[in-house]
């Protein structure tokens, strides 16, 4: 049984223009920001491009930060010089920044701010947005909106139940699993790859523990 780490990213019909882009702009030295999303909003995989990105750059020797915008929240109101060390990081990852609009404090308004400055001074961000794509314009204030949504946009389509089948197949692989009828159950149960993966994962370590249980029997 495999390690329930990071699995592949698949490339499928749903996602690979989002794929396509997000690898295009992290080989471009002069694109220096880069908004995921998906016409859901949740579940669809954003996080799961967004750090096999970063490991693609990582590989290439760039240094990478990775945060979710709670804990940057957080962490930056704890430690003054946080924000101003992130502002010349060479890559800096933001999950889940929508996190932020409803948090007007100080501290939020200076992440902003710091983004902002990385854009300025050529520094590579990428951020994911939880927010269903037709929902982007009402959801997000001014001025963030144009913050964000003025570089490059990488969206995420609609998972069909052939694309969610491929990624399935790919995660019992990477799990060390065969596939059976509990497997195709949760396939066409998940109401989407997040918890998709999250039910296979779960299923795994269920049968490692089984398996586990009967070699000591």
């Amino acid at each position: 049984m495999k390690d329930f780490n990071l699995s592949p990213l698949v490339n499928a019909d749903y996602n690979q223009s989002a794929i396509a882009i997000g690898r295009k702009f992290i080989a471009d030295p002069s694109a220096v920001q880069m908004v995921i999303d998906s016409h859901s909003g949740n579940g669809d995989g954003m996080t799961h491009l967004m750090m096999s990105l970063a490991d693609e750059l990582h590989r290439t020797g760039v240094k990478v930060f990775s945060y979710s915008a709670e804990r940057l929240l957080r962490e930056a109101a704890a430690d003054a010089s946080l924000l101003n060390r992130l502002t010349d990081s060479d890559c800096l990852l933001l999950d889940d920044i929508n996190f932020l609009f409803d948090k007007y404090t100080a501290v939020s308004t200076a992440i902003f701010n710091m983004l902002a400055a990385r854009n300025s001074v050529g520094k590579k961000t990428i951020c994911t947005v939880a927010i269903a794509a037709n929902d982007i314009d009402s959801a997000i204030p001014q001025p963030y909106l144009g913050l964000l949504y003025s570089a490059t946009i990488c969206r995420l389509g609609t998972p069909t139940a052939a694309d969610k089948f491929r990624i399935a197949m790919a995660k019992i692989e990477h799990l060390g699993i065969s596939f059976d009828a509990s497997i195709n159950e949760i396939i066409v149960q998940a109401g989407n790859i997040r918890e998709m993966e999250g039910k296979l994962t779960q299923y795994a370590a269920l049968q490692n523990i089984r398996c586990n249980e009967l070699a000591q029997a």
